[in-house]
C-alpha cells in the first residue's frame, strides 16, 4: 500500500480509503518509514527547519530547472509529513511548486483538522522554506 504511493492522486486516493484519523495516523507513520535516510552531515543546525517543535532537517538541491529535497526529523510523525511533502514537491519545478495549491491539497487529505497547532506551524515553515526555494 504505502511504498506504491508515489503521485499526489495515490495518495489522496489512500487517505479517503482510510478516513477515520487513527487510520491515517498509522498511515502517515508508514509514511515516515519511507522518508529517504539522510546523511549526519546534512543534519546540521544551516538546515534545521525555523518554526518546527521537533528537530527538522531540509536540504534544498536544485538541478537544471528542478528541485530535489533532503528531509529528516527526529519524530516519526514529521517524518510522514514529510514525505507527504516529498511527494508533492520533489522533483518539480519553481512554478510547479508555487501553483500548488497545499491548503487544499491538505483540506482533501483531511489533515489539518487533526494536526496540533505546533505540528501545523511545524508543517507550514517547512512548506515556506520549500516554497521559497
Amino acid at each position: 500500500m504505502v511504498a506504491s504511493l508515489q503521485t499526489t492522486e495515490q495518495l489522496l486516493n489512500e487517505f479517503q480509503k482510510n478516513k477515520s484519523w487513527d487510520k491515517q495516523y498509522k498511515l502517515i507513520i508508514q509514511l515516515g518509514k519511507k522518508l529517504p535516510e539522510m546523511d549526519a552531515k546534512d543534519k546540521i543546525e544551516t538546515n534545521l527547519v525555523q518554526g518546527c517543535e521537533s528537530l527538522a532537517w531540509l536540504v534544498i538541491n536544485k538541478e537544471g530547472d528542478l528541485y530535489n529535497f533532503k528531509m529528516d526529523s527526529d519524530t516519526r510523525v514529521v517524518k510522514g509529513l514529510m514525505m507527504i511533502l516529498l511527494i508533492i514537491y520533489q522533483g518539480k519545478n519553481a512554478e510547479q511548486i508555487r501553483n500548488f495549491d497545499i491548503q487544499d491539497y491538505f483540506t482533501q487529505l483531511g489533515l489539518l483538522n487533526h494536526l496540533s497547532p505546533s505540528r501545523s506551524n511545524g508543517l507550514s515553515a517547512i512548506i515556506e522554506q520549500i516554497q521559497r526555494g
